[in-house]
């Protein structure tokens, strides 16, 4: 027996190779872009401490809420703005902790201009709506959202927006 694992050791192996190491990102939040927008799942992570997640329109999966429970209304952005704000609803009974959404950008004739992913953490009562203010997608500051007041001298190319929540986190 003592021979035949001196054997087996001594032979080559293809599993054991050496060189290939698996790279881990050890710094929280490494992406500039994730640390400037709260995305990414850190931020998910502790939207999850102490809440539950709603995440789809089964109401027998959520405990009985649905997603279309929280609204977004008041969205804004002039042309020379480095912030987008715009207004969450809370219409539960419990307090939102975080919501996951997608934000879709497009021109007035429909063509997308961009589209992002964001996990906003928020602190909204129930029943109560907050001002939620994120970085602004339009780095050069040359788009005006459709109905945000825009300079006559220098107007901004006009812009919709469109929320899709993907989910959010209501605290116990």
């Amino acid at each position: 027996m003592a021979a035949l694992s001196l054997q087996l050791a001594s032979m080559p192996c293809d599993a054991r190779r050496k060189g290939y190491t698996l790279k881990v990102d050890t710094k929280k939040g490494s992406s500039r872009e994730a640390l400037a927008s709260g995305a990414g799942d850190d931020a998910e992570e502790e939207m999850a401490r102490g809440s539950f997640m709603v995440a789809s329109q089964c109401e027998d999966c959520n405990n009985g809420y649905r997603l279309e429970q929280v609204r977004f209304s008041g969205y804004d952005k002039p042309r020379t703005s480095a912030v987008e704000t715009f207004f969450i609803t809370n219409n539960t009974d419990r307090m939102l902790t975080g919501i996951s959404l997608y934000i879709d950008y497009r021109m007035p004739d429909g063509r997308q201009l961009h589209k992002r992913y964001y996990s906003l953490r928020c602190a909204v009562p129930p029943g109560e709506t907050r001002m939620a203010e994120i970085p602004s997608w339009d780095r050069q500051k040359s788009f005006v959202y459709e109905r945000s007041a825009d300079s006559p001298k220098r107007p901004g190319t006009p812009f919709t927006v469109t929320f899709d929540p993907v989910a959010y986190y209501l605290s116990w």
